[in-house]
């Protein structure tokens, strides 16, 4: 009987522990739009930055290979460990492990290299900017600038500050510019799909990071044959 209730609390406690995390993203968010300016105006301004964002992340793909140590294509749940005691994040096993379900975007049971984006992306932003530093510190400079402005993306769209953007926040942001014609609906609903991968209604900043990463072109062989674009 304990043995069946604990397979039952499971689920219950892997949501919590979901929500645990992304209740402390948005407080970071909510710390960084507090204390920094914005820099992103216009939906134009954060396309044009995509060339660099890609440039950006291919300095990452060897880090990843790095502790992808059996050179698989995924990061299980001990390399990920290795690699947070690396970047020296203090957390425990458990911790650790909700870390790896939270990152794992696409559910297949590791950390493929845009999930390990977002992974680090996510560190830089609770931890701070040593997180990068200890990632490499050659390319330290480089990795604060292309998380800054994938996380100020994000702000743009995050309109009330609650951590989670709407469709209403993609349709009003994609229609500001009093210059340019209206965007159709239906392209801006099919944007917002494409973020929206657990199918919830928001987007958090872990599949606008997901999303905006494939859209930057750094795919995997297994995504090459999905077509997704801003």
């Amino acid at each position: 009987m304990g043995i069946v209730a604990s397979v039952c609390m499971e689920p219950i406690k892997r949501r919590r522990a979901e929500k645990d995390l992304d209740d402390k993203v948005a407080e970071a968010l909510r710390e960084r739009a507090r204390s920094r300016q914005r820099t992103f105006r216009s939906v134009n301004s954060i396309t044009m930055r995509l060339p660099r964002f890609k440039d950006g992340l291919r300095d990452i793909k060897d880090v990843f290979d790095q502790y992808d140590e059996d050179s698989d294509g995924t990061i299980d749940n001990e390399e990920l460990r290795r690699c947070l005691g690396k970047l020296e994040v203090q957390m425990s096993d458990r911790e650790a492990d909700d870390v790896h379900r939270y990152c794992d975007v696409d559910s297949r049971n590791g950390i493929q290299f845009q999930e390990f984006v977002v992974l680090l992306c996510l560190m830089y932003l609770l931890f701070g900017p040593d997180v990068t530093r200890r990632v490499s510190e050659f390319e330290s400079a480089k990795l604060n600038y292309v998380f800054d402005e994938l996380i100020d993306a994000f702000l743009f769209f995050d309109k009330d500050g609650d951590g989670k953007m709407k469709r209403r926040d993609v349709t009003q942001r994609m229609n500001e510019a009093s210059h340019q014609e209206r965007t159709p609906s239906h392209i801006t609903a099919q944007l917002f799909k494409e973020m929206d991968i657990n199918r919830n209604g928001k987007v958090n900043l872990k599949e606008f990071l997901y999303s905006i990463i494939r859209w930057a072109g750094h795919e995997t062989e297994d995504d090459a044959s999905n077509e997704g674009s801003p």
